[in-house]
């Protein structure tokens, strides 16, 4: 024999709605707490890469702010896949992040066939850090000092010139300059930038291209490698001796981005501490002249700014990798 219990309805008219308040006042008081423990940054490049070397200095500003000890975890591979796969899966909880980028959260849409996330329905924009460009350079004893002297000396050449790069940014800044100066690449994909700038050095790559706050230490006078030109659509504050590409071929400015992104779903209380948080820490002079080291341009962006610059930005790459002719993977 079955028995229900049958629940009078003044009771669930009565405890039901207590229940509810309870628990969305337990919930507000969690995100009122946050944080209560370590927080995660997930860097999806190497280290040494211009995004962990961005992550790195904020991380100590945001520790000092939000008064608990913030992580760096490396998980590179795919072109920073890998590592923002992990963030999209992760709970929504606010304590992992992503180091997110204009190369994990826009042009691998239109790189990838079958990218595993969706970054505009996958990520919760938190906050924009700052812009950059990307770098063409060679060893320093080579005899090619600039574009032209690279186009001058490759572009009848029976055989293409290797191009190394460790982004998917890399990729289309190699695939920018091939199409304006009709030079052909033989490009070579690399699992990170610090081990495009070592073959690059020792030789065994005559040229790359990767982000110029990877390059810094590398081609201040003295350095092992000579800077050939930046894709960014102006010349850079920190490096004003670089030429822009756009200033050979008008309309190839190329500029890339860092920001920090969560989890779909996360509490816009949580979210707001955060950008909070971020856009303080950006406002330290230490960051500032790491940042400028880094040929990084400071540029703090709200969470609905940012989202509307992932938006703007995924279909200004899906068109650009369209026009330049290179196939997804």
């Amino acid at each position: 024999m079955t028995y229900q219990i049958k629940i009078p309805s003044w009771i669930k008219l009565t405890f039901i709605p207590i229940f509810i308040i309870f628990l969305n006042l337990f919930q507000l008081s969690q995100a009122q707490e946050y944080p209560i423990r370590p927080i995660t940054i997930v860097v999806p490049f190497p280290a040494g890469t211009a995004v962990d070397n961005a992550i790195r200095p904020l991380t100590n500003e945001l520790q000092k702010i939000l008064g608990q000890p913030i992580i760096v975890d490396n998980r590179p591979g795919a072109q920073g896949v890998i590592g923002s796969l992990f963030v999209a899966k992760s709970k929504s909880d606010g304590y992992t992040l992503l180091a997110g980028s204009s190369t994990t959260l826009a042009a691998n849409v239109g790189l990838f066939k079958n990218l595993p996330f969706n970054p505009l329905k996958d990520f919760q924009p938190i906050s924009g850090l700052g812009y950059t460009s990307m770098l063409f350079a060679v060893r320093s004893d080579s005899p090619i000092k600039d574009i032209k002297g690279l186009i001058s000396q490759y572009k009848n050449a029976n055989t293409p010139i290797a191009a190394g790069y460790g982004s998917s940014s890399g990729r289309v800044a190699l695939a920018i300059l091939s199409k304006s100066s009709n030079v052909a690449f033989t490009t070579v994909p690399y699992k990170g930038t610090p081990q495009v700038i070592n073959d690059l050095i020792s030789g065994i790559l005559p040229f790359a291209a990767f982000d110029v706050g990877s390059a810094v230490p590398h081609i201040k006078p003295g350095g092992k490698l000579t800077a050939l030109a930046i894709t960014g659509t102006g010349r850079s504050v920190s490096a004003p001796e670089l030429p822009t590409l756009s200033e050979m071929y008008p309309g190839t400015g190329l500029i890339t981005w860092l920001a920090i992104v969560g989890p779909a779903g996360m509490e816009i209380s949580i979210v707001n501490k955060l950008q909070n948080a971020i856009t303080l820490a950006l406002t330290k002079q230490e960051i500032k002249q790491n940042y400028a080291a880094l040929s990084i341009e400071v540029e703090p962006l709200a969470a609905d700014d940012l989202s509307k610059r992932m938006q703007k930005d995924q279909a200004i790459w899906l068109e650009l990798i369209r026009t330049i002719g290179i196939e997804p993977e």
